[in-house]
């Protein structure tokens, strides 16, 4: 039986098998035991009887034949006629023999304890056999926790034999191809960071003189309509350049882990009606309205630079899928578990395709209006949220607005 394969069962049933084996023994010896008993309790009684007859005169050579010569049928039945008249055959009570009732207590508590020690070893054996088995599984819970927790280095002890060791093995096995992948991960990471962040230092130069050139051109004052026209497009087009570059450079570092957050307590309200702020000229412009909600109590634990860009990139998206007359709410809201930022618009909504998409960079729907964005806000406001402790999902209705909720657990605000 593949059971017996496993060394710890084998070596439970090996040793449930000796239990059984010295309680055998021990049954053996007790019967043993019990039989001498009774053989000297029947010649007692036996010594009894023929003190009696020969205390009334009985000859002592017949007294002594009655109990060495071997009985006849008709013996026997002679004799339970007799006795049978004084009450004395099988249905006796034992409690009127007190050499069988003291012959049945001294047993019957013998054979109980006998049981109870049998049961207790059969446990202790079965305890011993779980314990063991429940040590070295908390000792794996809590080396797979230190893996989880960024020890990629430990392992289980997979050196015994049996199911739980094959187990371990196996478990050693994939946190091995775990642990490099985290590894090439981290490289392919590094990378990704030292090539956008060459990238854009080697755009930047040539970006400044565009700037710079397109600047000439229109403090020239031509008075060509076209030429006013393409500075002004070239203008808008650098600006875009020059925003994803630096968002690019953001989220490389936050993707790298190199960033170090400062941490600090804020007045959330406050902190959002800065924020707002920046964004007004823009909404009374386009006839867009943006109100807060917010208790003048609710503090909360963050990098107020990097949350600056987080709230900023999604009330931008609010006012780019927005129309005239337009309302963007910002609320915040405090419970004994966490503490929430809401952004909510009543503008066109999410098309149900995009929903699971516009946090990937670059993502561009089909559906929207707006050709103007490169993709990459909504991604790094999930990334500085995510590395705040908290989470950030999105509820849409097409047609009737978006709403983003930040949710901040208080433990990682501590």
């Amino acid at each position: 039986m593949k059971i017996f394969i496993n060394k710890e069962v084998k070596m439970l049933f090996i040793a449930l098998a000796v239990v059984f084996l010295f309680f055998m023994i021990l049954g053996q010896i007790t019967v043993e035991l019990a039989a001498d008993d009774y053989k000297r309790n029947m010649i007692f009684h036996d010594y009894g009887v023929a003190g009696y007859l020969a205390r009334n005169e009985l000859d002592e050579s017949q007294i002594i034949r009655s109990f060495t010569t071997e009985k006849t049928n008709d013996d026997v039945k002679k004799g339970r006629e007799l006795l049978q008249q004084a009450g004395y055959d099988s249905n006796t009570q034992n409690s009127l023999l007190s050499a069988v009732e003291h012959f049945y207590h001294k047993y019957a508590l013998i054979f109980l304890i006998l049981s109870i020690t049998f049961s207790v070893m059969v446990c202790a054996v079965f305890l011993l056999f779980i314990l063991r088995q429940y040590k070295r599984i908390e000792k794996a819970i809590s080396d797979i926790q230190a893996f989880m927790a960024g020890n990629v280095g430990i392992r289980l002890n997979d050196h015994e034999e049996g199911s739980l060791s094959k187990l371990f093995t196996s478990i050693n096995i994939m946190a091995t191809s775990q642990a490099a992948h985290i590894e090439k991960e981290k490289q392919n990471r590094e990378f990704l960071k030292d090539t956008i962040s060459d990238i854009s230092h080697q755009l930047k130069t040539p970006l400044a003189a565009l700037k710079m050139y397109n600047e000439i051109i229109q403090n020239e004052n031509c008075g060509n309509d076209v030429v006013d026209s393409f500075t002004s497009k070239i203008e808008r087009e650098i600006a875009r350049m020059e925003s994803l570059i630096q968002n690019l450079l953001k989220l490389a570092k936050l993707d790298s882990g190199s960033i170090e957050l400062e941490k600090h307590t804020h007045n959330l309200k406050e902190f959002l009606e800065e924020t707002i702020e920046g964004f007004r000229t823009r909404a009374k412009l386009e006839g867009k309205a943006i109100v807060l909600h917010c208790d003048e109590h609710i503090t909360m634990n963050f990098d107020k630079e990097w949350m600056l860009e987080a709230v900023s990139n999604i009330i931008k998206n609010a006012l780019d899928h927005t129309g005239a007359k337009n309302l963007i709410e910002v609320r915040c809201d405090e419970t004994p578990v966490f503490i929430q930022i809401t952004i909510k618009d009543n503008g066109m909504g999410i098309h149900p395709e995009d929903i699971h998409h516009i946090f990937k960079r670059f993502y561009r729907s089909r559906f929207s209006k707006d050709k103007q964005g490169v993709g990459i806000g909504l991604t790094l406001s999930k990334a500085i949220v995510e590395n705040h402790g908290g989470t950030i999902t999105v509820e849409s209705e097409l047609g009737k607005g978006t709403a983003f909720y930040l949710a901040f657990p208080k433990l990682s605000n501590l």
